[in-house]
């Protein structure tokens, strides 16, 4: 089993309690088990937390703040690329192009996931692929937060005409990134 880092957790109640007010984040966990309850109110962003339980929350915030449908993901994608991503990372991406910034991301990956691992590849021109295989357990709807996650990245990067898609296929992301 697999494990992400716990400043992905304390993003998401971050998140949570300040769109949705202070004390949501108990509504959000009322469908864990009380184990998975305890662990998420004790939050360390240093600390290693099993990935499921990542994905239970994310699953848990969409259908308990959301419409169930997954929409909600997108917008904490894109909430926890700008807080992983510094001033510093942020002028550096200016230089970068989105290539490059999904080529180090395998580099990136593992600050805040122990499973997994990105194959990247350029396709010529402005187009690069990206393929994530081996996150255990893997979840559909991780993949989505994640395609929001790097969608911000690229967005940072100052590309124009920015168009990305991801398909899940055999428990695998697959995006590719097309810009000008």
């Amino acid at each position: 089993m697999g494990r992400a880092k716990g400043t992905n957790l304390l993003h998401m109640f971050t998140w949570v309690e300040r769109e949705f007010g202070v004390g949501t984040w108990e509504k959000v966990l009322h469908g864990l088990s009380p184990d998975e309850q305890r662990r998420a109110r004790n939050i360390l962003p240093v600390r290693w937390y099993d990935l499921g339980l990542q994905h239970r929350i994310l699953r848990a915030i969409d259908r308990e703040l959301g419409r169930g449908d997954g929409g909600l993901v997108d917008v904490i994608g894109r909430y926890e690329a700008d807080q992983d991503l510094s001033v510093i990372h942020r002028v550096f991406m200016r230089m970068a192009s989105p290539s490059y910034i999904l080529e180090r991301s395998r580099d990136y990956w593992g600050r805040f996931y122990d499973t997994g691992a990105w194959h990247v590849e350029r396709l010529g021109g402005n187009h690069t692929r990206g393929e994530l295989r081996g996150v255990d357990p893997f979840d559909p709807l991780f993949a989505r937060y994640l395609h929001a996650y790097i969608y911000r990245m690229f967005e940072l990067t100052g590309a124009k005409d920015l168009q990305t898609r991801y398909e899940v296929r055999d428990e695998a992301m697959i995006m590719h990134g097309e810009w000008s």
